[in-house]
């Protein structure tokens, strides 16, 4: 009886060191993982804000034009008879003019193998509305995408055909009516700040971050 009980004791003492070695298995593998997790993050976020510098740099000398320094949005301000005039998604001369000047600055950047090579995941050109009235989300939802894509549409019309290419890959047009809109309730010089275009880019680390959380893409 003794010598079966020394048998089942060293059975489950053993048992007990297998699930032990397991567990320190599994803690180290979710360790090391976490720790390269850390990094590509902090690698991806270190890119970005040289990317940000970089469009900060070349940009900083055009008017109606805001870079954001933290995440390299671009911002076309002042839309009101500068981009179009009201109710239409014409794009005007000045505005093709500007166009002409800074996209291909910010497609020399975005598309430079010392930046995001390998790593772009989107081109997001979105038109933004100023808020009226709630009833007008809808018809403000058309105007900014119509906008959007008039600015899109403009861009890779007069890019060249290297530039073109990658376009369709990673260009995208977003409508936000006045989703963002900032001013509600201000006055209409306050409000006229939220009609603008915004042209931003997403990272393939930020769309596995989506994927991985299960959050749908902006652009649907």
């Amino acid at each position: 009886m003794a010598a079966k009980k020394r048998h089942q004791t060293n059975y489950w003492i053993s048992y007990s060191d297998l699930m032990a070695g397991l567990l320190f298995v599994l803690l180290a593998i979710v360790v090391v993982a976490t720790i390269q997790y850390e990094r590509k993050i902090g690698e991806n976020i270190d890119l970005r804000k040289n990317i940000a510098k970089e469009l900060l740099e070349r940009l900083k000398d055009y008017d109606h034009v805001d870079v954001d320094p933290d995440t390299g949005n671009i911002e076309f301000k002042e839309i009101d008879n500068f981009w179009f005039i009201k109710n239409s998604d014409v794009l005007l001369k000045p505005a093709r003019t500007l166009l002409d000047q800074v996209m291909p600055i910010y497609f020399a950047v975005l598309f430079d193998e010392r930046f995001a090579k390998n790593k772009l995941d989107r081109i997001m050109i979105e038109g933004h509305a100023s808020f009226e009235r709630d009833e007008r989300y809808l018809s403000d939802l058309d105007l900014s995408q119509r906008r959007a894509y008039s600015v899109g549409r403009y861009v890779m019309m007069n890019s060249d055909d290297a530039c073109s290419d990658k376009l369709r890959k990673y260009m995208v047009t977003l409508g936000r009516s006045f989703a963002d809109a900032k001013h509600k309730g201000e006055n209409e010089m306050m409000r006229s700040k939220d009609r603008r275009v915004v042209v931003r880019f997403t990272l393939q680390y930020e769309k596995m971050m989506r994927d991985l959380i299960g959050v749908e893409d902006n652009e649907g």
